[in-house]
């Protein structure tokens, strides 16, 4: 297999090469990026074994890939405490650290992811007494429950906190979010936070 690759890759260099030497003067900047193109697409079947892929939006920022020139990550947190939520509310994290790409809404509390890969999500909630001693949250995926976090405070009257990760395959146009999965009036402390950026473009 290793052997047929490498045939693969030499026909390509020998192809290429051979256009070079065959150029003329009188070629046109279309004439060159459609040879760029083809050779991206051939490329792109030798690295991933699929057809039609672009190696332009699979190209990385300091680690994290780039779609349509732009890399996709986004990090907030609450600008004030949150009070009484009930079960099944959408947190909005209404402070905006980073939004690169700008796929997520501080208005709904949503990330919608613009391509089709894996990405990773944190989040991590502080929450206080008021009518329950316990917090509950989940990352869902289009209403799929993805990961959860629980804390409880046994006396009540303290701050507890708790935090969570999740690496997932996550479809273009999918809506990801924060939810409160577990008990009503719960109170949420402002230093509560969500996250995520896209790791691998498939």
């Amino acid at each position: 297999m290793y052997f047929n690759i490498t045939l693969y890759i030499l026909s390509i260099y020998f192809s290429v090469m051979c256009g070079q030497m065959t150029t003329s003067a009188t070629d046109t900047d279309s004439d060159l990026s459609a040879r760029l193109s083809m050779l991206e697409r051939t490329m792109g079947r030798i690295l991933t074994w699929k057809d039609q892929v672009n190696l332009t939006n699979n190209r990385t920022t300091r680690g994290i890939p780039v779609f349509n020139n732009t890399p996709v990550a986004f990090s907030a947190r609450f600008k004030n405490d949150q009070g009484g939520i009930s079960v099944g509310f959408i947190l909005k994290f209404d402070v905006v650290i980073t939004n690169l790409g700008n796929h997520y809404n501080p208005t709904d509390g949503i990330f919608v992811a613009p391509v089709h890969g894996v990405y990773m999500f944190y989040w991590t909630m502080q929450c206080y007494y008021s009518g329950s001693t316990h917090c509950g949250t989940a990352l869902k995926i289009n209403n799929v429950m993805k990961g959860r976090i629980r804390s409880a405070d046994a006396n009540g009257g303290y701050y507890h906190t708790g935090s969570n990760s999740v690496i997932v395959e996550v479809a273009a146009g999918s809506h990801v979010w924060i939810e409160n999965v577990d008990w009503s009036s719960v109170d949420m402390y402002e230093y509560s936070s969500f996250g995520g950026s896209l790791l691998l473009i498939l």
